[in-house]
């Protein structure tokens, strides 16, 4: 299934951007709740549960829309391993949980925040999977397929910090979203070894240099990636995850990857 992220709307509010969305022609949303950024935020959820659920719902039923997915950053670094600070993300994790639940999305994009260059990154690291184990072991109760996002300028941005994950959770699973390495200058095909622990994907056109690009600017193979996500057996979502700037439009770009998408798969 076809989702679009409502990356594509951060500058709009939750109402305005989900009408947006919906009169792009979209169904199915992948929802944004990364710390303070946009749709929903999740200490505000983990706060006041019961009024965002029904305001969330509101507004979705007013567009028209289903939330399949979300994509979620916490209010704390996950290498942060202070008692506060763990037991406050693990509270905003299980708020996100029983929200994705009662709206039926069984997957989640964990955004990882940024790095700590006052330490070493091995250190960094290690704290921040430390902290990914318990996450997974919280979504696993609610049923949610948690997919560790391999962000670029996070403490997961390298291929030998995706290998230690691996190494350290055999049963690590993540989201498949190859324009992080592609804007390092990294080959589509240096990222194939991740496709197997995909349980969400990100897409849009990047290039070096370039986190995101207009379609058909950049050097993303949408071809190779569906191919390849298909002999592996992936069965699960596609999101478009352009993200709004002030260049051009998202959205419209969102649109034109939604009508590739279709003629691929």
């Amino acid at each position: 299934m076809i989702l679009c992220s409502s990356s594509t709307c951060t500058a709009d509010t939750f109402e305005n951007a989900m009408s947006k969305i919906s009169a792009a022609g979209f169904k199915d949303i992948d929802l944004l709740a990364i710390n303070t950024w946009a749709h929903i935020n999740p200490a505000v959820l983990a706060a006041d549960y019961d009024n965002t659920v029904a305001h969330a719902e509101a507004v979705l039923k007013k567009n028209n829309l289903t939330m399949r997915a979300m994509n979620i950053g916490l209010s704390k670094q996950m290498h942060d391993r202070s008692k506060e600070s763990v037991a406050g993300n693990l509270k905003e994790l299980e708020a996100l949980c029983k929200f994705m639940n009662y709206f039926g999305a069984a997957n989640a994009a964990l955004q990882p925040l940024q790095k700590d260059p006052s330490r070493s990154a091995e250190d960094v690291l290690k704290d921040s999977v430390d902290s990914l184990e318990e996450y997974y072991e919280c979504t696993r109760k609610y049923g949610i397929a948690l997919g560790l996002e391999l962000h670029v300028n996070s403490p997961f941005e390298s291929l030998e910090a995706a290998k230690y994950v691996y190494e350290r959770i055999p049963g690590a699973t993540i989201v498949f979203d190859p324009t992080h390495y592609i804007s390092m200058g990294l080959k589509l095909e240096d990222s194939e070894f991740v496709i197997d622990k995909a349980v969400h994907v990100h897409i849009r056109d990047a290039g070096p240099g370039q986190l995101q690009a207009r379609m058909g600017e950049g050097t993303v193979d949408f071809e190779w990636i569906v191919s390849k996500l298909k002999a592996r057996g992936y069965n699960g979502h596609f999101s478009i995850e352009y993200l709004h700037n002030n260049d051009w439009d998202a959205l419209t770009e969102a649109v034109k990857l939604r009508e590739k998408l279709n003629e691929l798969m």
